[in-house]
């Protein structure tokens, strides 16, 4: 009776850890995808690292968020992208949003590698800071992994395992619009 009773808890366990699969009401339009994604004349540099203030929802004391070492991607933002960020962070990407990674299911989209293969990728530095160049006129998601860490890290580093460290990881994303050789600075506000 007991195995049972545990193949059954295990059964349930692992099943809410199956991806759920995600089908767009749209196509994911590679072609117009690469048009965006071709050689252009603007520049976009920006820094995610900062402590949320009292008016975020990550106000913890003592807690920053960075993409410190982390992958920034610039997106074309096109009907697929539009659908996907909805799906993926729960609403419409009008101008930031943010999502826990380990608080959400895992979602397996249509098309997403094909998706993924027609956009730019680089990393943060150590002070959070990235920068794309040479990219065309038009609208992009800028998304980027970030953690939320405490300031006591290298406390617990030291004294704990890492593993007792309070710290959540994500990404924000952020729709932005490019032309004419322009330089465009994100440095924030970020969630």
């Amino acid at each position: 009776m007991k195995k049972y009773v545990l193949s059954v808890v295990s059964m349930f366990a692992m099943a809410g850890c199956a991806p759920t699969q995600v089908h767009l009401p749209v196509t994911f339009d590679q072609a117009g995808a690469k048009e965006l994604m071709a050689p252009g004349t603007n520049k976009i540099t920006g820094a995610i690292k900062f402590e949320p203030d009292k008016g975020h929802i990550f106000a913890y004391p003592d807690t920053f968020v960075t993409c410190e070492g982390n992958e920034v991607t610039l997106i074309p933002y096109t009907d697929y992208a539009r659908e996907w960020a909805l799906k993926f962070y729960g609403k419409p990407v009008t101008n930031i949003a943010y999502k826990l990674t380990n608080r959400s299911k895992r979602l397996v989209f249509d098309d997403f590698d094909k998706f993924m293969a027609v956009t730019r990728k680089t990393q943060c530095d150590e002070n959070g800071n990235f920068a794309f160049e040479h990219v065309a006129n038009g609208d992009f998601l800028v998304m980027a992994k970030v953690v939320w860490k405490g300031r006591d890290e290298e406390m617990y580093n030291f004294a704990f395992a890492p593993e007792d460290i309070d710290e959540e990881d994500g990404t924000v994303i952020k729709k932005i619009s490019l032309k004419g050789n322009e330089t465009l600075t994100l440095n924030g506000p970020w969630p």
